[in-house]
């Protein structure tokens, strides 16, 4: 489809639901609306949510929010005829609002975006927010009409450079890489409390990220439970399963589930160390909230390529899911690395932060 426009842009971010949701992508949506703003431009925030929805994260005052669920509840399944309609009634809110850019948040909503922009001359970016990987761990074939649909798409960004390689050649020229907004370095290096022995995990309570294999492996673990414990800030489907099997950890003080949290900066200075054993991610927020603070690493085998990240004896350690405990009590054991891996993680912190993506999104919008 041909854009083109003289007008001041109008950019539309677009994603599943904001009710109630404290996840990473709706962190970076709402940071994408602010560098937007102080780039001058009009935003407005859309999501498949209902009226009722309250947002866990403040939405910018200057950012319009447009709710559009139209009765539909934001992840469940719906008929062909009630989508449809949820369709129009988005298409009916892109027009009133003279959108000239929308940005969909994954290629699973796009094909709606895609019907309901149609013959609107509007420049359509999908920013995937996963690895391609994820399709290796859901039932889903990679050939469905949400990943076919990217061939519409007038821009696709990844996060990482590395992710570019898994899309089809004839998808990756529209590709553009933009990593994820995150906050300033803190002002000087502060040891964390290895002293405490706490190891800190975040995110939902799903399988994506995978927190089983550690409690299972604490479950079992026949040494000292004095010698770590565990504290899991992030709520989702697998809180009253994770309650009920993991109850006498949680009774004996080995394990705390937290729910969601405000002030993740306080979590994490009160951590030794940051286990991430997702089997999925985009970029991976939790894990670079944790650098920040300057804790050492442990995660899983699927990491090794994002070194940006985590490299292995330099600032954590990089194993299989059944050594992850192992791993961790190795470390805890061992003062100087521990020291020595946490400068380590805050230096790549630094790194990270000199990226630009506000550079790199308003080149998208600008050249579109």
């Amino acid at each position: 489809m041909k854009y083109t426009t003289t007008k001041t842009p109008t950019v539309g971010l677009i994603c599943t639901s904001f009710h109630n949701t404290a996840g990473g992508l709706e962190r970076q949506i709402i940071r994408t609306c602010e560098s937007f703003i102080s780039s001058g431009y009009k935003v407005i925030l859309f999501s498949y949510d209902n009226y009722d929805a309250i947002p866990f994260f403040n939405i910018p005052e200057s950012v319009e929010w447009v709710k559009c669920g139209n009765g539909l509840k934001p992840h469940d399944s719906a008929s062909p005829i009630n989508r449809l309609k949820q369709v129009y009634f988005l298409r009916k809110n892109l027009k009133s609002n003279s959108l000239t850019h929308l940005i969909t948040f994954h290629h699973g909503l796009f094909p709606r975006t895609f019907l309901a922009s149609l013959f609107l001359n509007i420049f359509l970016v999908v920013s995937e927010r996963n690895s391609l990987s994820f399709y290796k761990y859901i039932r889903l074939s990679k050939l469905n009409i949400g990943f076919l649909s990217l061939y519409f798409a007038n821009r696709i960004t990844v996060q990482l450079p590395a992710y570019i390689k898994d899309y089809p050649f004839l998808l990756q020229k529209r590709i553009v890489v933009i990593p994820n907004f995150i906050r300033p370095p803190l002002l000087k290096y502060k040891e964390p409390r290895f002293y405490q022995k706490n190891i800190s995990m975040i995110g939902r309570l799903c399988n994506q990220k995978n927190f089983q294999p550690l409690l299972d492996q604490t479950y079992k673990f026949n040494g000292d439970s004095n010698e770590y414990r565990i504290k899991i800030a992030g709520d989702g489907d697998l809180k009253q399963y994770f309650e009920k099997r993991y109850k006498d950890l949680i009774l004996n003080g080995q394990l705390s589930l937290l729910g969601n949290i405000q002030d993740i900066d306080s979590f994490l200075f009160d951590s030794s160390i940051f286990c991430f054993p997702s089997l999925w991610e985009g970029y991976p927020n939790a894990l670079v909230e944790a650098l920040r603070i300057g804790l050492p690493i442990v995660t899983s085998l699927r990491m090794k390529e994002l070194t940006q990240f985590v490299e292995h004896n330099i600032n954590g350690l990089i194993v299989p899911d059944e050594d992850l405990l192992q791993a961790l009590i190795y470390l805890l054991r061992r003062p100087k690395l521990l020291k020595s891996m946490s400068k380590n993680s805050f230096y790549k912190y630094e790194l990270l932060h000199k990226e630009k993506p506000n550079l790199i999104w308003n080149q998208v919008v600008s050249n579109s």
